[in-house]
C-alpha cells in the first residue's frame, strides 16, 4: 500500500505510525493530514449521536474553550455528524455534499462555532465505527478558499485507512497498557514478594513487597539487572534454580524449586522459583518475555493481614476478631490475655465461641481454616 502513495503522503503515514506508538504525537500527525488538504484546524473525535456522548483524541487549531463548547452543545447540532454514520468507512464527506452551501452557512453550527474561529468549511471522514459510535477525523478550512478540489479529497481518502490502522494499533496498545497496570496493581496487593524474570535472567518486575525486600539489600539484591542472593551459597542455589526454569521448554513439565535464604538471628526466607509458560513466538524478541517467577515468603511476616471478610463470613464479633487476630499471629492464651489486657478466662470464652462458630475444635484447625479462606493480600 505504501508503494502506491505519492511522495508527500509517505511522511504523513510515518507520522501516523509514530502516533500509534506515542499518543503525544497525534496532534502533529493530525496537523500534517490537515495541511495536506489545505486545512488549518481539525480533530479526531469519538461520537455517539444516540447516547449523545463524545470525546476528543487529538486536535489542533481549536482552542480548549471551543472544544468544550463543541461537546457541550455544538456536536448535537453539527449537520455533518448527524449523517456521519451513513457513508462508508474512509469516504470523505464535505458540508457541500450534505446540503447547499448557503444552507450550511445558515446553520447554528456554522455561524456560532465554525466562523468565529476563522473557518469557512469542513470535511470529515469516518475512520472507525462500532455500532452507533464512530470515530471521525475532521478538518476545517480558512475563509476565502475555493471549493474543495478533487485532489484534496482523494488525498484524504488515501490517508484515511492509515489513520484507521494507527488508531487500531493505539487502541490495542492502550488495552495492553491497561491490562499491565491492572496486573501490577494486583501483584502489588500480594503480601509476598513477587518478581518476574525474563529469558535473559533479568529482573523485569518486582511488586511493592519485593521492592522493599530488594531495597534492604540484606537477603536479595539486584546487580546489572539480575536478581542475586546476598549469601554466596544461597546465590549459587538461586542461580541454578533460575537457570533450570529459564532453560525449560514450554512442553516440558518443570516443578517449583525452593531456595532458603539465611538471615542473621532470624528465620530464613524461602524463595520459590518456577517457570512462566508464555508464548515466545508472539514476541518480536522472545528473550524479552517473562520466563520465570520468583516468590519470597517471610515466615516472620503476618501471612493473612486481612481478616475482615473471614469475620463476616462466620459472624465473629469485634472482640472475637481481636482474639482471632492474636491467634493468627501465633499467640497462646496467656500472650493473648496480656496483649489485649483481658483475663485468661475471657480469652478462653472468646476462643471457644470462635471455634464453635467456625466448626473447628482446636487452634491449629482454626489457623488452617483461616489459611484456606483468606487471600494473602496486603492491608
Amino acid at each position: 500500500m505504501l508503494a502506491t502513495l505519492p511522495e508527500p503522503d509517505l511522511g504523513i503515514v510515518d507520522a501516523l505510525q509514530d502516533a500509534a506508538l506515542d499518543p503525544s504525537l497525534w496532534r502533529d500527525a493530525l496537523e500534517r493530514v490537515a495541511h495536506r488538504i489545505g486545512c488549518i484546524g481539525g480533530g479526531i473525535l469519538t461520537q455517539d449521536p444516540i447516547l449523545k456522548t463524545g470525546s476528543a483524541l487529538a486536535g489542533f487549531g481549536i482552542d480548549l474553550a471551543h472544544t468544550e463548547q463543541y461537546f457541550r452543545h455544538y456536536a448535537h447540532v453539527n449537520p455533518m455528524l448527524h449523517r456521519a454514520i451513513m457513508p462508508p468507512l474512509g469516504q470523505p464527506l464535505t458540508a457541500a455534499a450534505l446540503m447547499p452551501r448557503h444552507a450550511f452557512a445558515m446553520t447554528e453550527f456554522c455561524n456560532d462555532w465554525i466562523r468565529p474561529q476563522g473557518f469557512s468549511d469542513a470535511v470529515g471522514v469516518v475512520v472507525h465505527r462500532d455500532g452507533t459510535q464512530f470515530t471521525w477525523l475532521s478538518a476545517m478550512r480558512p475563509h476565502c478558499v475555493d471549493d474543495w478540489q478533487r485532489a484534496d479529497l482523494d488525498a484524504l481518502a488515501r490517508l484515511a485507512p492509515h489513520v484507521t490502522r494507527a488508531l487500531r494499533v493505539a487502541h490495542r496498545l492502550g488495552v495492553l497498557e491497561e491490562h499491565q497496570r491492572a496486573l501490577q496493581e494486583a501483584l502489588d496487593q500480594v503480601a509476598h514478594a513477587t518478581m518476574l524474570i525474563d529469558r535473559r535472567g533479568r529482573l523485569v518486575f518486582a511488586n511493592a513487597v519485593a521492592e522493599a525486600l530488594l531495597g534492604a539489600q540484606q537477603t536479595l539484591t539486584v546487580a546489572h539487572g539480575r536478581l542475586l542472593a546476598c549469601h554466596p551459597a544461597a546465590d549459587a542455589a538461586l542461580q541454578a534454580a533460575l537457570a533450570r526454569s529459564l532453560s525449560h521448554r514450554r512442553d516440558e513439565q518443570h516443578g517449583i524449586e525452593d531456595v532458603p535464604l539465611p538471615r542473621a538471628e532470624r528465620r530464613p526466607l524461602v524463595l520459590s522459583v518456577m517457570p512462566a509458560r508464555g508464548h515466545a513466538a508472539e514476541r518480536l524478541d522472545p528473550d524479552l518475555r517473562v520466563a520465570a517467577i520468583v516468590v519470597a515468603v517471610d515466615p516472620e511476616a503476618r501471612p493473612w493481614p486481612r481478616l475482615g471478610g473471614f469475620m463476616n463470613a462466620y459472624g465473629l464479633t469485634p472482640a472475637e476478631g481481636k482474639v482471632l487476630d492474636a491467634v493468627v499471629d501465633g499467640d497462646g492464651v496467656d500472650a493473648i490475655a496480656d496483649r489485649l489486657g483481658i483475663r485468661r478466662t475471657t480469652v478462653k470464652t472468646h476462643l471457644n465461641r470462635i471455634l464453635g462458630k467456625t466448626g473447628t475444635t482446636r487452634q491449629h484447625e482454626l489457623i488452617r481454616l483461616v489459611a484456606g479462606s483468606v487471600p494473602p493480600l496486603r492491608s
